[in-house]
């Protein structure tokens, strides 16, 4: 009986963990601390990363990409911009065609983004919560997607 008791609150105890552990990962929008950006509209992040301009507190936000990590590129156009990698290139060259509108600028890395938004101190960027959280120089200026 008693092995019965402790079997099922390990159990218990794994499936807690596991869930706990699933909600943690997410994906942030994120500025450096410094960044007159407190807060952002879903409409405007869209519109930041189709690059059409956006003004807040009279700066021009600009967006980053990180291209290295394809999760997190599929979170967020599926997520936020709502178009699949193929639809989303295809917009970015036509707005470039018809408008001249500038594409968001693309980073290799991670090291790469920090350094790009240390930079622009009126830029945003997405990237895992636990990256953002992690680095004292970024906050974190809402939550774009978590796993549930």
């Amino acid at each position: 009986m008693r092995a019965r008791v402790a079997q099922f609150l390990l159990i218990t105890a794994l499936v807690l963990t596991a869930t706990t552990s699933r909600a943690d990962v997410a994906v942030v929008l994120v500025a450096d601390k410094d960044s007159p950006i407190e807060s952002i509209s879903s409409l405007n992040i869209r519109k930041v990363y189709l690059g059409i301009p956006v003004t807040i507190g009279g700066h021009a936000v600009r967006g980053f990409r990180r291209r290295d990590d394809e999760r997190l590129n599929q979170i967020f156009l599926q997520s936020v911009i709502a178009m699949s990698e193929r639809s989303y290139e295809r917009r970015l060259l036509s707005l470039v065609l018809k408008f001249g509108t500038p594409r968001p600028t693309e980073v290799d890395n991670h090291g790469e983004l920090l350094e790009s938004l240390a930079n622009n101190s009126s830029s945003i960027a997405y990237m895992w919560k636990s990256e953002a959280e992690s680095n004292s120089n970024l906050k974190i200026i809402r939550v774009l997607w978590q796993e549930t």
